[in-house]
Formats: structure tokens, C-alpha cells, sequence
């Protein structure tokens, strides 16, 4: 692609009227209905390497998928430049399903002289977070810049879904994702890291966060991070032990019910564990569990088991909501995961 800044920026012509269309929908989002807003989902990082160089660093590479499994397109198209700053506004459009749409702020456009193209800022940020890995402190990647376009279909089963993609090229004025088609970044481009130099040896999560910032309409919220967890030894070994996407340090509990005025012993499996964690029961209503006796049942190099007691009073009325989320330590999360029974 020949782009160049300047060229880009000459879309700034009849920045006025853009901005009056943006400050116009603004006001009226609030009454209005979105009702085929995208939603973006990032994949877990895949094609994971460490990669040594000769000075002593390492650096951890990977691969990202995000796709979009909305009911509308994302669509980008760039605005007015910014009078002080003089960056380049993107403006999300949003589609309605009675044919129309509007044009709202989501952030801006950045020249990437590496890739010789326009990038949005703030689309998506790396952790690398230690679970089992003693010494080793939390990387992130700086906050990702990302073209966005069509290229790898997903599910085109989607209503809505095109057979073919619709932004297929790293557009000057308008990117966007389709519904049920994905971006792809391989681990060979810039940005596809995260620098793991003097870091320890150890079990880590990788997590992929999409729309950090939350600038971008979507139908939801709750599902813009997926996360991998690897084992990872320099100089250059990298084992993945669970690419479900899933972010919990926590697998599963056993037996995951229980009646109420009873004690039962439950067996956690999950990644990371140590001696003194806690278990606790949150979320539900009714009686709550009550976890005492903890023990690191087994400590190895993949999956880790804890065994605690688990006592349920016992009370006359259950709750309404019965079924707890377990926390285990500060990380580990199963959802909805222990029932209690009358």
C-alpha cells in the first residue's frame, strides 16, 4: 500500500460536518437502540515461540486472532485531524437494523512506518502474567496498533456473515471487520512480542485483552480477554499447558455439590497453586461453604492439586441462587462451579 500521512490526512476537508455528525449521534446514543452492534473476541495466542538473540535477551513471540461474532459489522472511518494534536480521528459507525447509522468517536489513527500503513490505536494490549514462576514479574506489550480488516473467516454460519471478506485491504479511509470473520497477526510482525529478558523460568499466563480502553461499541463487554497458559524455560522452550482461553488459574472442584448442614472433602485442580492459598465461596445466596483444612495436595510442573473441608451450614430457607462461584487465591475462578442442595 503507497499511503502516506499527508495523503491521509487529506480527509480532514469538511472536518466540521463530521464532527457536528459525531457530537449529534453522542447526544442521542442514549435513546438509541443498537441493534446490530459488533463484538469483538479475541482467540488465545497461538504459534508461541522464545526466541533467543545474542546479546542474552530473549523475547516471546506469538500469534493473535481477533474475530467478530456481533450482529453488525465494525466499520472505522477516518475523521478530522485534530487541531492541537494533530492526530487522526477514527469514528466508529454503527448500523441500526432499520437501514440506517451514525458516527460516533472511538479513538484515532496512527502512521506505522514499520508496517507502511495506518494503524487504530488502543485496540489491543499482552500481559504475560507469572502463575508458578518464582521471581518472575508481569510484561505487558505496549498498547497494540492494528489495521483491521478481513482476514480469516471464523464462522460463516452468522446471519450476516459475507462469504467473502469485506474489508479486504488495509483501507486509507474506512477498515473494519466483518461479522464472522477474524484479523489475523501473525508472530512475525512487529509488536508481536513481549520482551522476556532476565524473566524467570516458569509457568505463565498470556492474556489477550481487545478494546482495553472500551472505545468501541459492542454488544458486550465480558468476553474481550482470552488468555494461555504456558510453561516457559529459556533459552528457547515454550510448552503450552491449556489454550482453552480460558483466564482462571482454576480447573475444577470435586465434587462440585453439596446439602446444606453437611461436610463434604473437595479436591481443586488448577495451575500455580502453593501452600497457605485460600479457597472461598462467592456469588451465590443461602448457605455459604466454608473452607478450612487447605492443603496442597500436589505441586508439580503442569496441572496442581489442593484438598480442603468444605462445610455447608445448615439453614431452614436455601437461597434463591444456590450455586457459588469458587475462588481460589487471588486468580483462580470457577464460575458457577459448587451447588448447594437441600
Amino acid at each position: 500500500m503507497s499511503t502516506n500521512p499527508s495523503n491521509f490526512r487529506s480527509v480532514a476537508v469538511g472536518s466540521l460536518a463530521a464532527a457536528c455528525v459525531v457530537a449529534l449521534a453522542s447526544s442521542a446514543l442514549a435513546q438509541t437502540v443498537i441493534d446490530r452492534p459488533p463484538n469483538l473476541k479475541p482467540l488465545p495466542a497461538s504459534a508461541l515461540t522464545l526466541v533467543p538473540d545474542p546479546s542474552g535477551g530473549s523475547t516471546l513471540r506469538f500469534s493473535t486472532t481477533s474475530w467478530n461474532n456481533g450482529t453488525g459489522p465494525l466499520q472505522l472511518e477516518a475523521g478530522p485531524v485534530d487541531t492541537g494534536s494533530g492526530k487522526q480521528q477514527v469514528l466508529q459507525r454503527v448500523f441500526l437494523s432499520d437501514g440506517t447509522s451514525f458516527l460516533r468517536l472511538s479513538g484515532y489513527f496512527e502512521w506505522h512506518p514499520a508496517h507502511n500503513h495506518f494503524h487504530f490505536d488502543d485496540y489491543a494490549l499482552y500481559t504475560l502474567q507469572p502463575v508458578n514462576a518464582p521471581g518472575g514479574s508481569v510484561r505487558t506489550g505496549s498498547k497494540m496498533t492494528f489495521c483491521v480488516m478481513d482476514t480469516t473467516k471464523i464462522d460463516g454460519s452468522l446471519p450476516g456473515a459475507p462469504g467473502q471478506a469485506a474489508f479486504s485491504n488495509c483501507g486509507q479511509f474506512i477498515q473494519g471487520m466483518s461479522v464472522g470473520w477474524g484479523d489475523t497477526y501473525g508472530s512475525h510482525l512487529a509488536g508481536q512480542e513481549i520482551d522476556f529478558t532476565d524473566n524467570a523460568d516458569g509457568i505463565y499466563q498470556l492474556k489477550i485483552e481487545i478494546d482495553p480502553k472500551k472505545v468501541i461499541i459492542e454488544s458486550t463487554e465480558s468476553d474481550n480477554v482470552s488468555c494461555v497458559l504456558v510453561d516457559i524455560r529459556k533459552p528457547s522452550t515454550v510448552a503450552v499447558l491449556d489454550s482453552s482461553g480460558n483466564c482462571s488459574t482454576a480447573v475444577s472442584i470435586t465434587p462440585n455439590t453439596a446439602r446444606a448442614g453437611t461436610t463434604v472433602q473437595v479436591t481443586i485442580a488448577g495451575y500455580g497453586f502453593s501452600d497457605g492459598m485460600t479457597v472461598a465461596f462467592e456469588g451465590g445466596n443461602g448457605p455459604r461453604p466454608i473452607a478450612s483444612n487447605v492443603r496442597l495436595a500436589s505441586d508439580t510442573s503442569t496441572l496442581d492439586m489442593i484438598t480442603a473441608t468444605v462445610t455447608v451450614p445448615n439453614k431452614k430457607h436455601g437461597g434463591r441462587n444456590p450455586v457459588w462461584d469458587v475462588r481460589v487465591g487471588s486468580g483462580g475462578v470457577l464460575v458457577k462451579s459448587f451447588t448447594v442442595t437441600q
